[in-house]
Parts: C-alpha cells; structure tokens; sequence
C-alpha cells in the first residue's frame, strides 16, 4: 500500500510534528511505502520516522533535478528516500502525488494541503484526516458542502492509530 503524508511544509507545532513522526514508523512497520511532496514540515518528520524504521520513503518532487530540488525549494535530499523530479512545480507536482497513492493522509496544512484534499477527494481516493489538526473541522465543513453519491464514505479522521482505522 502507497500512503502519502501530506501537511505544511513549513509545519512546526511539536504535537503534529511527533504524530507525522509516529506515522511514519507505523507506516514502514507495516511494509507500506510512504510518500510525500518532498518539502519540510510535517511530511518531513513523517518521512524522517519512516526512515528510521528502515521504510521505504517516495518523494515527489516539484523541482527537474537535485540541484533545484536543494536550491530554489530549500527542500531536503535526504540518504535513503527515493526522488521522484516531476519539473512540474508547485502545485502541479501534486497531481502525480495523489495518483500514486491509495491513501491520502491530511495532517494540517494550507492552501498547498487543501490542494491535495481536493484532488484526492475528486479521485475518490481513500482519505483520513488527524483530527487534531487546525485544518480538520474545515474540511468537515467542506465535506458536507462538496459530498455526493456518497464520496464522504472514502473519508475518515483519527487521532492515533490510523493503520488500524483502515483496515
């Protein structure tokens, strides 16, 4: 299974730093792949906790090569994850993202992580949203207001344990 983490890329407060951490474990400890868009922030501490359990980590990167990956995004080339350069900028690299992924984690975010809801949403593809996160009660509200033929059954939200919740 293909997870991808998405949240701020400029996300610091340290509880959804710790959680996108412990996601990231439990995703690699469960042999799934964990993507991200390769930025900062909390899918980085999500790739970071999967790469500590020895995980396989996919980012998808906005920029054409290493080089502007590192120098006009200031985004990290960490040892062991596995670069994915779509050239396709920021927000157009979300669409291959979300298309990679059969499962798509909203941890809190901005317009960059509404983006991915949306797309994710539109696909129908299975979504959970952290609860504790400030963006959670306006994607509900947004559910509610965008939900038909019963595309609200593709979303859940958790606080812990979301392996668990998915199966």
């Amino acid at each position: 299974m293909k997870i991808v983490v998405c949240g701020s890329g400029t996300g610091s407060a340290p509880e959804i730093l710790e959680a996108a951490k412990s996601l990231g474990k439990e995703i690699a400890q469960h042999h799934y792949t964990l993507l991200t868009g390769g930025c900062k922030g909390y899918p980085y501490a999500a790739a970071r906790g999967a790469l500590l359990a020895h995980g396989h980590v996919v980012a998808y990167s906005p920029a054409k090569d290493e080089e502007e990956h590192s120098s006009k995004y200031g985004f990290p080339l960490d040892e062991g994850v596995e670069f994915i350069f779509t050239g396709l900028g920021i927000p157009d690299r979300n669409l291959p993202l979300i298309n990679a992924a059969d499962v798509v984690v909203i941890l809190d975010g901005q317009i960059g992580t509404l983006n991915e809801f949306t797309i994710a949403f539109h696909k129908k593809k299975r979504i959970a949203i952290y609860e504790k996160g400030k963006l959670a009660p306006h994607l509900n509200a947004l559910i509610e207001i965008c939900n038909k033929a019963g595309e609200r059954s593709n979303v859940s939200f958790f606080s812990k344990d979301l392996l668990k919740s998915l199966k």
